[in-house]
């Protein structure tokens, strides 16, 4: 079922080449347009609402998305021919074509056209779209001119313009994305985990690649109804192309519920029960109380189908450079609605995986 209504434009509140943000009519007043999907409006025009997220008070940042657009004046969008064969939202009426970089028609098709390893280089994972701006300003404090290529999976937001922390980044000359799936939106365009880790590695020859996924995780409280089962394919997917997974804990000790206190439950339960190689899990030393805790979590992994190794990182180096990555981020960055202030522990986590990923790159 979906909720949908009629409303009209009555104001843009931001536009760039991906994107217009709406002040309309309707009593949630905000709604998105997604220019890949349809033409651009102008104040006055009607628009048909998607109003399913708002009326059932999902975290959608409060918005409305355009489904359909009467303009004052009627236009069309031409077919032009321009990109590629691929679709993606297939077989919905939202389904648009996008040159992968995969398709026979791309630059980078023969690339490719036979298998490649990534050679032991650590790929990071990280389970939630906070990690992402986290990751980028912590990496050029590292190292000046880093690139970092981060791929979108589809298990969160689709269009990747949805995030405004990715909507900035996107400007940043040493930061790229590569959308797969059914996501869309990013630097470039592909297919499938493996073939957007072959173009970051062996194209981009990027210092720093991620895998994680937009905003809008979701979980239902339950074993393994989480976004955060995921990491495993993403995890197992690298081991099988001779890379080394790296993940970024999910730690909290702000969180007021039980599963996600110390090392999340979306970090532990795919690291015992669908984790088929060997990994690497990095932390930071936390203070004594805290330690103990995630010390206590940890032992549990022994029972794993794939113990992971362990890695700590001083906490003195962490601490410094997490205020130094915020300092310089154009955007504050938090994490579930929180900030540096009131969960250290979640930012230190993040910056303790990436500064493992450097000292193993420089072995």
């Amino acid at each position: 079922m979906f909720a949908e209504h009629w409303s009209q434009v009555e104001s843009i509140e931001y536009e760039d080449d991906t994107i217009q943000i709406l002040h309309t009519a309707s009593p949630r007043k905000q709604a998105i347009l997604y220019k890949s999907l349809m033409g651009k409006v102008e104040i006055g025009d009607k628009v048909l609402l998607n109003s399913t997220a708002t009326s059932l008070k999902l975290g959608t940042g409060g918005y409305d998305f355009v489904k359909s657009v009467a303009k004052i004046e009627p236009g069309n969008v031409p077919y032009t021919g321009d990109a590629g064969h691929i679709l993606k939202l297939r077989y919905t009426p939202m389904q648009h074509q996008v040159l992968s970089i995969e398709a026979q028609e791309s630059p980078f098709h023969s690339l490719f056209l036979q298998p490649f390893s990534l050679n032991g280089k650590p790929i990071l994972l990280g389970e939630l779209h906070s990690m992402i701006p986290l990751v980028y300003a912590s990496s050029q404090v590292i190292k000046k001119d880093a690139l970092v290529c981060v791929i979108i999976d589809d298990q969160a937001a689709l269009p990747l313009a949805f995030s405004e922390h990715m909507r900035a980044l996107m400007k940043e000359k040493n930061f790229t994305t590569i959308t797969v799936g059914q996501a869309f939106g990013g630097t470039y365009e592909a297919i499938t985990i493996q073939t957007a880790l072959q173009f970051a590695y062996t194209h981009l020859k990027a210092d720093v690649i991620m895998i994680s996924v937009g905003p809008g995780v979701v979980g239902t409280g339950t074993y393994y109804g989480f976004t955060g089962m995921s990491l495993a394919n993403w995890s197992n997917n690298v081991a099988a192309l001779k890379g080394l997974p790296l993940w970024i804990p999910r730690v909290s000790f702000a969180e007021k519920r039980e599963r996600h206190k110390g090392i999340s439950h979306h970090t532990l339960t795919p690291l015992k029960q669908a984790t088929l190689s060997k990994v690497l899990l990095a932390l930071p030393r936390f203070d004594k109380e805290d330690h103990e805790v995630v010390v206590r979590q940890l032992e549990s992994l022994k029972q794993a189908l794939n113990e992971p190794e362990i890695r700590w990182v001083d906490q003195k180096e962490v601490v410094e450079l997490t205020k130094e990555a915020l300092n310089q981020s154009s955007r504050v960055i938090k994490t579930m609605g929180r900030s540096y202030q009131e969960d250290p522990a979640f930012f230190w986590s993040v910056v303790a995986s990436l500064l493992t990923s450097f000292n193993i790159a420089g072995e």
